[in-house]
């Protein structure tokens, strides 16, 4: 009679029970710190007249994040944006009509979408917004800005 096997397997994968058991007990202590850690989204919704998401936090605090810095959400219609709705046991959104989801957590680091969608946020933060602000900018670059050394003899 062949032993039975207490071996947990998941497709090419084999844990043993006990291992198996400290890494699901590990996961568990992970979720209780994340929850301790990071505040649960209450209540979700799209504001159109000042194009916002605003999110409802459990710890009393209103997060408010323009539509067009979220990566998606920016070139989604106005009917997709305003179809958003809580994620999971309240740590993140869902934008189901454009398949986007995003955590409190990467919302309140700042985190808007993957590394280009940020990398591409932050080039376009630096630009000068007028002429006569492109022009202070340029004369600024050609200006000596690091102090001159003085030389003792």
């Amino acid at each position: 009679m062949a032993k039975k096997s207490k071996d947990v397997r998941i497709g090419d994968l084999t844990w043993t029970q006990d291992a198996w058991d400290e890494m699901l007990a590990a996961a568990d202590r992970a979720a209780e710190d994340y929850a301790r850690t990071w505040p649960r989204v209450m209540a979700v919704r799209y504001d159109r007249k000042f194009k916002l998401v605003v999110l409802e936090l459990s710890n009393a605090a209103q997060l408010t994040i323009p539509a067009d810095k979220l990566q998606g959400v920016a070139t989604a219609s106005e009917a997709a944006r305003s179809d958003v709705r809580i994620l999971g046991p309240n740590w993140a959104i869902e934008f189901p009509k454009i398949d986007e989801q995003f955590t409190v957590e990467s919302l309140l680091t700042g985190v808007f979408g993957n590394s280009q969608w940020m990398i591409g946020l932050m080039k376009s933060t630096g630009r000068a917004k007028s002429p006569r602000r492109a022009s202070a900018v340029r004369a600024d670059g050609r200006k000596e800005t690091r102090p001159k050394k003085l030389v003792t003899v």
